[in-house]
C-alpha cells in the first residue's frame, strides 16, 4: 500500500496517536517498497523494515501460535519472503513497538521525536540517541557554555535530558535542530568512508538528512 492510500484516521482508530501515525506517513515517503539491493547492509528491505531487523525482532510468538509473529509464510523461518510479504500495518506495529516506544518519541518536543525516530528506524536506536548527544554537545560549543560535553554512549539519562530541557528553555531548539541534522548527515559521510560500496546512497542520505523533522516543525 502506497503512503498516499494510507488512511491516518483509520490508524489512530486502531490505536497509534495522531502523532506517531504522522511520523509514520512521513516516513513511507522516504522508504520504498520491497528491494533487495546486494550492497545494502541491512538486506532485503520493504517500507524500511530490513530483513537483518526483522530476523531479530520478529522472532517472538506473541500470539502463541507456534509461529515468529513476522514469519508471515509460515515456513518456520523469517527470510526475504516474509520481508516481501510485509504490508503497511505490520511495518506500523514493528515501527511503534520497535523505534517509537523504545525511543520516548511521543515524550520529546517536535521535532526532535520525529527526528529520532527516522534515525532510529534508519541507523538502529543506540545511533539516533547518539546523534542527540552530538548535537547537544555542539549547542555546548557553538555557544560557549560551561557544560561538560556529554558522553557519547547512546543512553538518554539524566544528563542529555538535562541538556535538552535547559537548551530549550534558553530558546535553542532551532539550534539543536541544526545539530541534529548536521550530525545525521556526518554519520552517513562517515559510512560511505569506511565502505565506499555505499557511494551510490549517499546524495539520497544526504538529502534525508536534510530533511528530518521538516513536517513536524511548526
Amino acid at each position: 500500500m502506497a503512503a498516499s492510500k494510507i488512511s491516518i484516521q483509520d490508524l489512530v482508530e486502531r490505536g497509534y496517536s495522531r502523532r506517531f501515525v504522522n511520523a509514520y506517513v512521513d516516513l513511507l515517503g522516504v522508504e520504498g517498497e520491497f528491494v533487495d539491493d546486494p550492497v545494502d547492509r541491512g538486506g532485503a528491505t520493504k517500507y524500511g523494515i530490513s530483513l537483518r531487523f526483522l530476523k531479530s525482532a520478529g522472532k517472538i510468538d506473541l500470539d502463541g501460535d507456534g509461529f515468529a509473529d513476522f514469519d508471515l509464510d509460515f515456513d518456520g523461518d523469517i527470510d526475504a519472503q516474509d520481508i516481501r510479504k510485509l504490508t503497511v500495518l505490520d511495518a506500523a506495529e514493528l515501527y511503534e513497538r520497535c523505534f517509537w516506544k523504545v525511543l520516548r518519541c511521543e515524550n520529546m518536543p517536535r521535532p526532535i521525536g520525529e527526528m529520532m525516530f527516522d534515525q532510529g528506524v534508519n541507523g538502529g536506536n543506540v545511533a539516533a540517541r547518539k546523534l542527540l548527544q552530538r548535537a547537544l554537545n555542539k549547542v555546548v560549543a557553538e555557544h560557549h557554555f560551561r557544560q561538560t560535553p556529554l558522553v557519547v554512549d547512546g543512553v538518554v539519562g539524566f544528563r542529555t535530558q538535562r541538556y535538552l530541557d535547559g537548551f530549550i528553555a534558553r530558546g535553542l531548539l532551532a539550534d539543536i535542530v541544526k545539530a541534529y541534522r548536521q550530525a545525521a548527515a556526518d554519520r552517513y559521510v562517515a559510512i560511505v568512508r569506511r565502505d565506499a560500496r555505499q557511494q551510490r546512497f549517499l546524495k539520497g542520505w544526504l538529502r534525508r538528512a536534510e530533511q528530518l523533522g521538516r513536517h513536524a516543525e511548526g
